[in-house]
């Protein structure tokens, strides 16, 4: 809900507020972001004088003011959401209020992806500011959904002049905050490498600036596109954090600045060291999306508030409704060693095991024997596949298993036939040497020749078989970035493929890939339900790679296998009920030769199949707790809870076994305290405040690397 107050706006979640305060001068103000006020008692505290603070006679001291969108230049030094310049001179603006609407529901962005209503109940409020000197206006969105203590901002900057206005930055949100915070802040972020992605980072914010950025052109394995910003006191129970989420897959930045006064100014967008953005008179620019949420009930708060969002406003809402088919990937059992009947002899045995979906990898295309050759050659190699993708895709589908296949659309190989025909296909540049990773160049999706042959490619594929799952992989960062802006108009056309596809094929699951995690986002999320969590798929290393992603990503997001062991990363072997334990806690799949399997194995893994099944419900829309972290100690303790409190799972995983442990206790949460519920597996029964308060006292020794997964249900 949103209430116009007089000079106010506020915005009402579910547990959350949000004020903007229109400013005598016409400056639009921050007020207020926090636990739900109902009040209408608007106190205003007039903004103190600083010494050597810039000010004029009609706008006053500007800096000390909570501005919504600062600008660069003019009487506010800090930090500025937007920068320009006209006739090649910087552009000094001054923002002022012009109007503002309210309507129903939730508006599109023009390009790009971001949040939906989905039947949910949402008001959007447009507020415009203007600068009449230069013409520029800058159109400033917040959606508030009913149900959801999340708010999604983005802004639309319009030149109205003749005279072009050249962009150097425009973040999609900034935020003022005053009070306790600044130097009474921790930062929480999710930093990481290849195969380690998304680790649990937290650190004190002090006076000055601290940055999370990517300039890879992804999202990256590195530095994740959000921020939580909380008290000092705050854990994973208890304490405010402030939640920032950028719902985009390309160069980001997150800048928080404190003051000497322990003021904090937040803002994330575009990475705006390799950007520039040219708009003739009439043109926009449209910001990514940003996700804003506030919880009072600790870091767990804010991760069940954004998992509850992505799910019901990010993620393809088909493939959250119904099961998902359990897969198998080929990689890890053939690499590039295959042939048609090796993958058919390993279909046929997973079909013994119960598996539903078998998922052809790479090397099915071209000459494609190793990785030096073929991107871009996008038919099947006859001697692999005699009968082509369509024929193997019969083949599987009379097995009774579903068919899905890998593909890496934006990359090509110095070496293929499309690098012959159209070598100016590749991102390049011409005074240097082509850069290559792990033997490939990027194709150029700002060239919509390349756009549309991608598009061609990809709808040729799903049209010719029976396809019901596509791997979307991408290995390599983008580099010989020739002008400012290119990176982000690359993403344009990746999401302009994916939207076209998506909604041609809305049957078909997609689940995306980036050298692993390198590209795990709420952007790449609006098209794939599910994304590769890492390469590093040992289950003992996942505990914090998924602990990690599960801070704002919801579980059902989260692509997480069983693996070949001894473990291709690590060479650790790790029991095979734990590795179906930790898979569980994420999209379920398999990644080994299932022709290898024995008959007891077989068993096993159509026992995990069908109480993967039975909890998938559960996993993909409960709330997710974490009771012990993986990063803090040698016992990880994940829960599970259905939202009406009657099924719960919880996971427990011992990394080392110490001598002459102490008895394990478990404390749950967030149960009925006077329900009764029963351990599925010994038949035991416990009321609700026992578990929680007097804890769960496992009966079994758990070795290295072992778990014991436990279901209570109420009675």
């Amino acid at each position: 809900m949103i209430i116009e107050h007089g000079q106010y706006l506020h915005l009402q979640g579910k547990n959350v507020s949000y004020i903007l305060r229109i400013h005598e001068k016409g400056y639009l103000l921050h007020h207020y972001f926090g636990r739900k006020l109902r009040t209408n008692d608007y106190i205003t505290l007039a903004a103190p004088h600083r010494s050597f603070y810039a000010y004029n006679s009609d706008e006053g001291f500007l800096e000390e003011e909570k501005q919504e969108y600062p600008s660069f230049g003019y009487i506010d030094l800090k930090l500025p959401a937007v920068k320009a310049s006209v006739g090649g001179k910087t552009a000094v603006f001054s923002f002022k209020y012009k109007a503002h609407k309210i309507t129903e529901g939730k508006p599109a962005l023009s390009g790009l992806p971001a949040s939906k209503a989905n039947g949910g109940k949402c008001q959007t409020l447009a507020v415009v500011l203007a600068d009449e000197a230069y013409g520029v206006e800058a159109e400033l969105s917040y959606t508030v959904f009913e149900e959801s203590d999340v708010i999604a901002r983005s802004v639309k900057i319009t030149n109205t002049k003749k005279e072009p206005l050249k962009l150097k930055k425009a973040v999609s949100c900034s935020l003022d905050v005053a009070g306790k915070y600044g130097s009474q802040t921790d930062m929480i972020f999710l930093g990481g490498t290849y195969a380690e992605e998304r680790m649990i980072k937290r650190r004190p914010l002090a006076q000055g600036a601290t940055e999370i950025s990517s300039r890879t052109g992804e999202s990256s394995h590195y530095l994740n596109p959000f921020v939580a910003l909380c008290d000092k006191e705050a854990t994973r129970d208890r304490g405010d954090v402030l939640g920032a989420m950028l719902v985009y897959s390309g160069n980001h930045r997150f800048q928080i600045n404190v003051d000497p006064y322990d003021n904090m100014r937040i803002m994330c967008g575009i990475n705006d060291e390799d950007f520039a953005w040219t708009l003739a008179q009439g043109e926009t620019f449209q910001t990514p999306e940003c996700l804003l949420c506030f919880s009072f009930e600790g870091i767990g708060g804010m991760s069940r508030s954004y998992h509850d969002f992505l799910n019901a406003h990010i993620l393809p809402q088909q493939f959250l409704r119904g099961s998902r088919p359990v897969l198998i990937n080929s990689w890890e059992s053939t690499y590039f060693n295959f042939d048609e009947a090796k993958l058919l002899n390993i279909a046929k045995n997973a079909k013994e095991a119960g598996i539903e979906l078998f998922v052809l990898d790479d090397g099915w295309f071209g000459k494609r024997n190793d990785d030096t050759s073929s991107l871009g050659d996008w038919y099947p190699n006859p001697e692999k596949l005699p009968d082509g993708v369509s024929g193997l895709a019969k083949k599987i589908n009379e097995m009774g298993l579903k068919f899905g296949i890998w593909v890496e659309p934006e990359m090509i190989n110095p070496i293929s036939e499309l690098a012959k025909k159209h070598p100016e296909f590749a991102v390049s540049c011409p005074e240097r040497e082509a850069a290559l990773s792990r033997h490939q160049q990027v194709l150029d999706l700002t060239n919509p020749d390349v756009v549309a042959f991608i598009k061609q490619f990809l709808d040729n594929l799903l049209s010719s078989g029976n396809i019901s799952y596509i791997k979307w992989d991408m290995n390599r960062p983008l580099t010989e970035v020739s002008y400012d802006g290119f990176v982000h108009k690359y993403y344009l056309g990746l999401y302009d493929i994916l939207n076209f596809i998506t909604e041609k094929y809305p049957e078909v699951l997609f689940e995306g890939c980036s050298g692993g995690g390198g590209r795990f986002d709420a952007g790449m999320l609006c098209f794939h339900p599910q994304i590769w969590a890492s390469d590093d798929s040992d289950a003992i290393a996942r505990l914090k790679i998924q602990e990690g992603t599960a801070l704002c990503y919801p579980l059902s997001s989260i692509g997480a296998h069983i693996t070949t062991c001894p473990n291709h990363q690590l060479r650790r072997t790790t029991p095979f009920s734990t590795r179906a334990d930790v898979a569980t806690f994420g999209s379920f799949g398999y990644e080994l030769d299932a022709a290898k399997l024995s008959v007891e194995e077989k068993m096993e893994v159509k026992g995990q199949i069908d109480r993967y099944h039975r909890l998938e419900g559960l996993i993909r829309r409960g709330d997710f707790s974490v009771l012990s972290s993986a990063f803090e100690g040698n016992l990880t303790a994940w829960q599970v809870t259905a939202k009406d409190k009657k099924h719960v799972v919880l996971l427990l995983v011992r990394e080392l076994i110490t001598a002459n442990p102490s008895q394990l206790r478990i404390r749950l949460q967030g149960l009925k305290e006077d329900a009764l519920y029963t351990d599925l597996q010994t038949g035991k029964k416990y009321y609700g405040d026992e578990l929680m308060y007097k804890g769960y006292f496992p009966e079994v020794t758990l070795s290295d690397f072992a778990s014991l997964l436990v279901e209570f249900v109420e009675v």
